[in-house]
This record gives C-alpha cells, sequence and structure tokens, in this order.
C-alpha cells in the first residue's frame, strides 16, 4: 500500500470518528427533549436519502456504521421513530425505489444455497409471527418479540452493493466506532466509580438507560459494571487487529488500541463477552498452528500476556484516577450462581426446557411466556415476595430460539452458520487474516449467544450477514483488503 494510500485510510478513519462523536453529542442534546429528537431524526433521515442516492455503497455503510456503534439502536428516539428504524425503512424503501425494475439483476438469487436457506428463515419467521398470534392472541407482544428477525431483509441489499474493494472502509468504520465504544465504556466507568461532584450522575446514568445504549450496574467499593451490546462488535475488531499484530508486532498504534478494546471487555464485566473472546481466541490460535505454523513463536504468547497486564494497569487508572482506591477488578464479577445474572438463568433453566419439550420440532410461536420464580431484586420484593415472573424474553439465547422456533429455526441457522465456515475455510489461503478474523467472531458469536441473546437480534444478524457477503460467491471482488 502505498503512502498516499495510507493517508486515504487515517482521514477516512478520522472522518467516521468525527461523525460518531457528532452522534454522541447530538445523543445527548437531544435526551429527553422531544424537539431536537424529532429534529435530528429529521436531518438524518434527509441525509440518509441523499447518500442512499448518491452512491450504492451507503446501502451497506450506514446500517453498519449504526449497528456497529448504537447498540439497540435508540440514540434518538421520537414517538415510535427511532435511530434504528429510520435507516432501516429508508434503505429498503430507496433499495426498492433504485431496483424496482432490475428484480432479475439480484445477486442473491445467483446464490442458490444461501438464497434458500434466506427464503426458509422468512417462511418460518412468518410462520411463527402467525403461531404466535394464534397462540397468545396479542399482536403488539408478538411483534415486539418478532420484529428484531426482519433486520434480515437487509441481506439481498447488501449483498447487491458489497464491493471487496470497499472492505478497507468497512473495517475503517468498524475501528471508529469502537475506538468510541471502548472510550466512551472507560469515561463512564470512570465518571460512576469517581462520583465527581460536579457532574449531574443521575442524568448521565439516566441518558445511556434511556437510549438503551447501555447498562450501568454498581458493584461493592464504588466498582460499576459498564455494558452495552455494541461492545460485541469489540471482539471482531480485537481479532482483527491481534493477527495484524501477529504479522506486524512492532505496530505500537495497534498494540495500544488492541488494549484499549481488551480493557474495555474488561470493564463490560459480562461473562459472556469473556467466554466468547477466549472462544474466538482459541479457534485463531489452533488454526493457526494447523495452516499458519510458521507464524506460531514466543511473541504471539509474550504479545497476549502485555496486552493482559497491559489492559489491567488501564482499569486500574479509571478506577483509582483522581482519587485512589485500593482493589483487585478480578473481585467484583462473582461466579457465584447466587449472583442476580445467574441466578436468573439458573432459573429459567429448567421452565424452558419443560416448554420446549412441548413442541421441539415446530416450537410455540413467538411471544410465548414463561413464568418462573426469580430471586433478582428486582423482581422479588415487597410486592412480590414469592418471586413469580412471567416472560417472554429469555437469556438463554438458543433455547429462547428453541421455544419460540422449534428445532426448525435453530438448525436453519446451524446449517448457515456451517455454509459460512465452509466459504471462509475457503478463502483462507487467499487472506488468512480476514478469514480468521470473521471466522473467530463467529464462534464467539455462537458462544455469547448461549446465555446473551444476539443471533435473534440485530446486532447479531448484521454480523450473519455481512460474513456472508463478503464471502459470497457472486458479490463483487475488484480489488482485495491489501
Amino acid at each position: 500500500m502505498s503512502y498516499f494510500a495510507k493517508q486515504k485510510q487515517n482521514n477516512l478513519f478520522s472522518i467516521y470518528l468525527g461523525i460518531f462523536l457528532l452522534l454522541e453529542f447530538l445523543s445527548w442534546l437531544a435526551w429527553g427533549s422531544p424537539n431536537i429528537s424529532w429534529l435530528v431524526l429529521l436531518i438524518l433521515g434527509v441525509v440518509i436519502v441523499y447518500l442512499l442516492f448518491k452512491k450504492p455503497i451507503y446501502f451497506l455503510y450506514i446500517p453498519l456504521a449504526e449497528i456497529f456503534w448504537g447498540s439497540l439502536g435508540h440514540s434518538f428516539e421520537y414517538n415510535i421513530f427511532n435511530t434504528r428504524l429510520i435507516v432501516f425503512l429508508l434503505v429498503i424503501l430507496v433499495f426498492i425505489i433504485k431496483n424496482i425494475r432490475q428484480v432479475k439483476k439480484i445477486k442473491i438469487f445467483k446464490d442458490k444455497n444461501l438464497l434458500m436457506i434466506y427464503l426458509a428463515l422468512l417462511f418460518l419467521i412468518l410462520i411463527n409471527i402467525v403461531v404466535g398470534y394464534y397462540n397468545q392472541d396479542d399482536i403488539r407482544k408478538v411483534w415486539l418479540d418478532a420484529n428484531a428477525y426482519f433486520y434480515i431483509l437487509y441481506l439481498p441489499i447488501w449483498y447487491q452493493v458489497y464491493d471487496s474493494s470497499q472492505l478497507k472502509d468497512i473495517f475503517e468504520i468498524l475501528k471508529a466506532a469502537v475506538l468510541l465504544v471502548a472510550a466512551k465504556t472507560l469515561i463512564l466507568f470512570n465518571i460512576f466509580s469517581q462520583d465527581y461532584s460536579f457532574l449531574n450522575i443521575d442524568n448521565i446514568y439516566k441518558w445511556v438507560r434511556d437510549t438503551r445504549t447501555g447498562e450501568i450496574t454498581a458493584f461493592k467499593d464504588s466498582f460499576f459494571r459498564i455494558f452495552m451490546q455494541s461492545q460485541f462488535y469489540l471482539t471482531m475488531a480485537w481479532f482483527w487487529l491481534f493477527l495484524k499484530q501477529i504479522k506486524d508486532f512492532k505496530n505500537k498504534n495497534n498494540f495500544l488500541l488492541i488494549s484499549l478494546l481488551s480493557t474495555a471487555l474488561l470493564v463490560s464485566l459480562s461473562r459472556s463477552f469473556w467466554l466468547g473472546a477466549i472462544s474466538g481466541l482459541l479457534f485463531v490460535l489452533i488454526n493457526i498452528f494447523i495452516y499458519q505454523k510458521r507464524n506460531i513463536s514466543l511473541h504471539v504468547f509474550l504479545n497476549l500476556i502485555v496486552i493482559g497486564l497491559v489492559s489491567i494497569f488501564i482499569v486500574q487508572i479509571f478506577y483509582n484516577l483522581p482519587s485512589y482506591k485500593n482493589i483487585n477488578i478480578f473481585t467484583q464479577r462473582s461466579i457465584d450462581s447466587s449472583e442476580a445474572a445467574a441466578s436468573t438463568r439458573s432459573q429459567l433453566w429448567g421452565p424452558m426446557w419443560q416448554t420446549i419439550a412441548e413442541r421441539p420440532v415446530l416450537g410455540h410461536g413467538f411471544a410465548k411466556e414463561i413464568t418462573y420464580q426469580s430471586s433478582d431484586p428486582r423482581i422479588k420484593n415487597t410486592d412480590n415476595p414469592a418471586g413469580w415472573h412471567t416472560t417472554y424474553s429469555f437469556e438463554w439465547g438458543w433455547m429462547d430460539q428453541l421455544v419460540k422456533g422449534g428445532g426448525l429455526l435453530v438448525v436453519l441457522f446451524i446449517i448457515w452458520i456451517i455454509q459460512i465456515y465452509y466459504r471462509a475455510y475457503a478463502k483462507l489461503s487467499e487472506d488468512p487474516i480476514l478469514s480468521l478474523t470473521l471466522m473467530a467472531t463467529l464462534t464467539s458469536l455462537l458462544i455469547i449467544h448461549i446465555f446473551t441473546p444476539y443471533i435473534n437480534h440485530p446486532l447479531g444478524l448484521a454480523f450473519l450477514m455481512l460474513v456472508s457477503i463478503i464471502f459470497g460467491p457472486y458479490a463483487k471482488k475488484t480489488n482485495s483488503y491489501y
């Protein structure tokens, strides 16, 4: 890559980072102010439409940028409209307008294997909406439970516009987004741990809560958990940067960014993320050993050790400055089963398997409710001393899909995932960093989804679609990423 190409790439990163910073600032201004919220959504809508008509690749860039940065997509909200919904509706509508007369040229129709999986998924989703409404007789609950799956309507659009020459832009968008998410995680961690008197901590908490960009939970000794759903994409960026670090272990900027991402993942205190990241890392190391033996050396493990130590050190800095508190972060995330999140999952386990056993093949449809006893203090209290709770929203991701869509839905997703692995391995020798990055992230996603639902949510579905188009045989291949 030439010097000028590097300059252009750095400029792109700066532009994307500036856009995300502006959106964060506007999100803070718009929070609690309907007038600003609808104005920002209106301006966003106009800008999005302009970009979509200007250049086809924005049909991919804009939804990806929003999903990398936006957690649950409510950074801006007015009545029933929010950021993710506005982006989704405009992308779908403009794409239909621009391609209504060129349906036969839609590339996904050529990819018969992916097309069959895609159509089968859409069919099952529609069937489970009908079944859910028949069983629950509450269309609102059914729609709220099912609507996330319609995110896969993006797949033909992304497949149509994707060009391998744009991979560098996708990774620059990712890098800018995860840098902001990681920085926001650590800044919030410092603010809440230090409890600055000159800041309105309550308003900051409400902003994060109301925009649904994350969860802030207090632990003992003023240690706070800062969890954001979009932190999942920190794992994708982490694998990409780590594999680049193996190739060029003297890259200081790369090392610092990996350490920052690692620190944010530590502060998330998400055992699902930790287990997923470890699984993905093991996948990478095993595949490097099998397919790239020449790259296995001591510096790989030294990098991992140093990254871990630097990350712990950064956590201590953000926790202890300016007011010092002596604490070991690893004592804060209890693995005891009585801890609220773990307890809720364990108490759901039995009732969910009983429900699955009733209809293991077809499932119960969307919005299937399960009643169980919870010891979570948010549920078990003076108003509900027995702790009984009824919900259709479950922490166990794969089991959630078994309850509502049965074995058929889960098998279809597994077939889709196997196809992704197969196609990624076919490209391994051609582009090992890209293939291993995406397969390691996919491995992490499969593990994370066991404990925390992602594959039944736009955050996970977006990744499956992105990997599908990158390794799709009919996507444009004008240039490689490198």
